[in-house]
């Protein structure tokens, strides 16, 4: 795989992601539905699980093939970036539908 690959490749998974989020927290906030809350929910399930097995996927193959180690890291980065933001996105949906 090459060096841009690994990096596209993190980048896709990021924004498949990131986009559900923004609009499934967007949907939650604009309709007060709180259907939109369950596939939040249910996007962090589902979610969680999926994207710890692309970093050990990237991890895996920056340990087997030792030349492609650093660009492995730097997607695994850019796979934590949606740490904090589901942490935020989860945050505000609560206090929104909670009220």
């Amino acid at each position: 795989m090459k060096d841009s690959e690994i990096i596209n490749l993190s980048k896709a998974v990021f924004g498949v992601f990131f986009s559900l989020g923004t609009l499934i927290l967007l949907a939650a906030l604009i309709s007060k539905n709180n259907e939109f809350a369950g596939a939040g929910y249910l996007l962090i399930i589902f979610g969680v699980p999926l994207n710890l097995l692309s970093v050990l996927g990237f991890l895996i193959y920056g340990i087997v093939y030792r030349s492609k180690f650093k660009e492995c890291m730097i997607a695994i980065l850019i796979l934590t970036i949606n740490i904090p933001i589901a942490y935020i996105y989860t945050i505000i949906g609560l206090s929104f539908l909670t009220h």
